[in-house]
């Protein structure tokens, strides 16, 4: 539980430092190591922006990374590793999740 807490709060805290740099990021959210990031197109409207999750979930994967989307407008990334995730592994997450969100925006 404390190896949870410990790299999911470092975990956290690099999704929320995407989220001011990346609009397409409308929230944030969970505990431990059961995070979700919310993709929206527009922040006031919260318009889900589900296609993007999907382009986001299929290009972590080409990188080796594994996540789902979740929620009735599949426009969450779901996360929730197993217990061997470590700070480096959520580092590498959010490395990969910048560089993604970065090729979104530059398309457009």
């Amino acid at each position: 539980q404390e190896h949870a807490r410990k790299v999911g709060t470092h975990l956290l805290k690099g999704l929320n430092g995407l989220m001011r740099e990346h609009l397409l990021i409308g929230d944030v959210r969970g505990r431990g190591l059961f995070l979700g990031v919310e993709l929206v197109l527009d922040r006031k409207t919260l318009s889900p922006a589900a296609e993007h999750a999907d382009y986001v979930i299929n290009r972590l994967r080409e990188k080796g990374i594994l996540l789902s989307t979740d929620g009735p407008l599949h426009n969450v990334l779901k996360i929730k590793p197993p217990m061997p995730f470590s700070r480096s592994d959520a580092d590498q997450l959010t490395d990969a999740l910048d560089e993604i969100l970065k090729e979104i925006e530059s398309q457009g």
